[in-house]
């Protein structure tokens, strides 16, 4: 089969189309990627080289298989359309042909163009025969002409280049699927290790309230009910007491005693809550909280607390003065000797700053998440995830030898409150 009987590369029909626009589709063509090549099959004569120059002409990109076995799955997959003559569909190895396009991925049906000079029922058969492996089949009965080629190529690779963008859009879905994973695999060892923490900051904090309860329970036995076992004492002597020299001195005993109980309850009262945090506010609450320490601990503690930062929601102004007490006290307690600031801001629109800073030898921040936490960092970590449920913000800035500066910024509002405002500024 020789190419002056397969093509009629003169016909007039060529003439009239090789406008401008045709000239300029040629130009488009000589840029197309590689994976838009064509492979040329055609184990008959010259016709393989034939196709190749003519389409090479046209700006097309091929690739011609001189057999059957060349033919591989690789150049399936990156192939824009294959053109082969029934002599390779109908030879002995055409099945190798047939059972690399059965194994295209889901998303490629690779276009084949078929050569064919047979009649009616060879066509059909080898239609039927292609059909079986490849979804989309173009016969050819020979002789064709230059343009009926070039445009059957053209179609084929424009079926080709929408595969290849379901191709690209079903990779980039899975790695989108793959990203989801990682981020839910890594939000998910996130949730397990801070539900970790959280299970040992809980049995921290019962430890603690179980020793402030032991604490609390102590004073009141060995000191409260000293004293009033004492007072109970001194009155049953007061009963059995005639002379009135004496009675008069035990009266004053007791008077004592009782007041002593009296003031051992007051401290115990305010330690627990102070009546100067909720009638006068958190910034007379930190004044009172320094003289105290200064009194008790001999520290050096300078407050400077903007009254107009008072928080107004009782549980924020609360927290607040139970936190700079345990930051204080870890400041008395860690900075031996070192003199402590506090300051209280108000931050617009609507919050509170509020910084504990000393200039004791300080520490490594990080090791607050360490997996065994000391006192001092179990207590930093309580007030981090209070600060946290409240919607607020809490940073250290400290290093060995530095210091510490501590700062809390929390809404002057409950959460509750906030809430509230927000859906309230929702409906309007």
């Amino acid at each position: 089969m020789q190419l002056r009987s397969n093509f009629n590369s003169h016909a007039p029909v060529d003439g009239p189309l090789m406008n401008n626009t045709t000239r300029d589709e040629h130009a488009r063509m000589s840029r197309m990627h590689k994976n838009e090549r064509v492979i040329i099959i055609a184990p008959v004569g010259q016709d393989a080289a034939a196709m190749a120059a003519l389409l090479g002409a046209k700006g097309f990109e091929t690739q011609i298989c001189h057999g059957l076995d060349e033919y591989s799955r690789q150049n399936t997959d990156s192939a824009g359309a294959l053109l082969l003559t029934e002599e390779a569909l109908e030879s002995a190895r055409g099945s190798l042909l047939l059972d690399v396009l059965k194994a295209q991925p889901p998303w490629s049906e690779l276009p084949l163009i078929i050569l064919t000079s047979g009649g009616e029922s060879r066509r059909a058969g080898l239609l039927n025969l292609a059909a079986a492996a490849a979804g989309t089949v173009t016969l050819l009965e020979r002789p064709i002409s230059t343009l009926t080629l070039t445009r059957s190529v053209q179609v084929a690779l424009r079926s080709r280049r929408r595969q290849y963008q379901v191709r690209d859009l079903v990779t980039q879905l899975a790695n989108l699927n793959q990203t989801l994973e990682q981020r839910v695999a890594k939000r998910t060892a996130e949730a397990v290790e801070q539900a970790h923490k959280l299970r040992l900051l809980s049995a921290e904090l019962s430890l603690a309230e179980e020793a402030e309860r032991r604490r609390i329970a102590e004073m009141l036995h060995e000191d409260l009910q000293q004293l009033l076992v004492a007072a109970r004492m001194q009155l049953a002597v007061l009963c059995r007491t005639r002379g009135a020299a004496q009675r008069e001195t035990i009266t004053h005993e007791i008077a004592d005693v009782l007041e002593r109980s009296f003031q051992l309850t007051r401290s115990l009262t305010v330690e627990l809550a102070p009546p100067v945090l909720h009638e006068c506010g958190l910034a007379a609450a930190l004044e009172w909280l320094a003289a105290e320490t200064r009194k008790n601990y001999n520290v050096e503690v300078t407050v400077e607390a903007d009254s107009a930062a008072n928080p107004e929601a009782a549980d924020v102004r609360i927290f607040l003065f139970r936190a700079v007490r345990e930051l204080l006290l870890n400041s008395v307690k860690h900075a031996v000797g070192s003199p402590v600031h506090i300051t209280m801001q108000h931050l617009r629109p609507d919050k509170v700053r509020i910084i504990v800073a000393d200039g004791g030898p300080g520490f490594d921040p990080t090791s607050l998440d360490a997996q065994r936490a000391d006192s001092q960092t179990f207590g930093l970590l309580n007030i981090r995830e209070r600060v946290s449920s409240f919607g607020g913000k809490f940073h250290i800035n400290s290093a060995p030898k530095r210091g510490t500066r501590i700062t809390l910024s929390l809404l002057r509002g409950s959460a509750g409150q906030v809430r509230s405002a927000d859906g309230q500024g929702g409906q309007r």
